[in-house]
């Protein structure tokens, strides 16, 4: 399994849809109020699960939602979001691959907000994936191991209980480029330089890029180096969260 989380009720939380996937028609518009009358998912779980990320994550993760069309034969129009509440209505903007932004609002405003959409009912979903905003020519172990340990204490401890299942249980970080070629390198404190080689993971793929094939390994923090060993990859590297 790759970056796919579980569901909850009307949020539907998966790997985030590639730009391949989604069709050329999600470009941001501007909606008036009252022109979308549908449910995709209620707010505030979203919203608790984005403030416990900006409270709580040290800037490590972030999460990303795609709208997703279940089958794009059937919009009816160019799909809108939009946030509704009793006292106010939040046009969303939505990029060209469907990516959608959606803000922390305080809790008392969210907890009775709903996204809506101008489709059908049942014919749009939102997928999330959880991304992480340290880039590869930053990564070392110790860098590793403080991901690994603090997404086990926002599942278990810091997230409120009730949005605990929309953050999944990571296991290492996966590092995947076109071509294998990954190191970890440190110096001792006679300042000699010292390098492993990463081997490729069987059956590792990353989540967001199909095509062309990429190669990938896996770091879990467990690896017997310094924390200090830092990671050499190739320039068009990417990280993602490898789950359990």
């Amino acid at each position: 399994m790759n970056n796919k989380l579980p569901l909850l009720a009307l949020l539907i939380l998966g790997a985030a849809a590639s730009a391949q996937d989604a069709p050329a028609q999600l470009d941001a518009v501007t909606v008036q109020r009252g022109a979308m009358t549908t449910s995709v998912a209620p707010y505030g779980q979203i919203n608790e699960l984005l403030a416990g990320l900006q409270t709580y994550g040290e800037g490590l993760f972030r999460f990303e939602f795609h709208m997703k069309p279940k089958d794009p034969a059937k919009l009816v129009a160019t799909p809108t979001l939009a946030i509704q509440h009793a006292d106010f209505y939040r046009p969303l903007k939505i990029a060209p691959d469907g990516l959608v932004e959606l803000p922390v609002l305080p809790a008392e405003q969210a907890k009775n907000a709903d996204v809506i959409t101008n489709q059908p009912k049942g014919s749009l979903q939102l997928q999330g994936s959880i991304e992480l905003t340290t880039p590869p020519s930053a990564l070392d172990l110790a860098g590793v191991r403080r991901m690994v340990a603090l997404s086990g204490r926002l599942k278990r401890e810091l997230l409120p209980w009730y949005v605990r299942p929309l953050f999944p249980s990571m296991s290492g970080v996966r590092v995947c480029s076109a071509q294998p070629g990954w190191e970890m390198q440190w110096r001792d404190e006679k300042g000699q330089l010292w390098g492993v080689t990463l081997p490729p993971a069987p059956g590792e793929t990353d989540p967001k890029v199909k095509t062309p094939a990429q190669q990938c390994t896996v770091l879990t923090g467990q690896e017997h180096w310094p924390e200090s060993a830092k990671l050499v990859a190739p320039a068009d590297a990417r990280l993602s969260v490898k789950l359990l």
